[in-house]
């Protein structure tokens, strides 16, 4: 026996799977949460940073907390483009990097 949709219960689900599509594009293109720093009497935090964006850090010898749900990779460089980078998971603390500039992954 084979099921068939009606014309309006396939619009219905196929907007529905639209509408969906369209959230996760949103959401996927910031890690929520947020990236703590700091470093003598300097204190930064990046909220919700966005994917593939460049952030400056706060150079050698900085504190960073990666309390967002996504990946980051450290850099010692002001602009992430130098090849030593060094991944941060979600929920890490490393007490002592050198942090240039760091980059959210997802």
């Amino acid at each position: 026996m084979r099921m068939r949709f009606s014309r309006r219960a396939a619009l219905v689900v196929t907007a529905g799977a639209l509408a969906l599509s369209f959230v996760n594009l949103s959401t996927a293109s910031a890690a929520p949460g947020v990236v703590l720093m700091e470093h003598g009497d300097q204190f930064k935090e990046v909220r919700d940073p966005n994917g593939g964006q460049c952030y400056p850090g706060l150079g050698p010898d900085t504190a960073i907390a990666n309390r967002t749900g996504g990946t980051i990779l450290l850099f010692p460089d002001g602009g992430c483009k130098t090849k030593i980078l060094n991944p941060l998971g979600p929920g890490e603390f490393r007490p002592d990097e050198n942090v240039g500039s760091f980059l959210a992954l997802d």
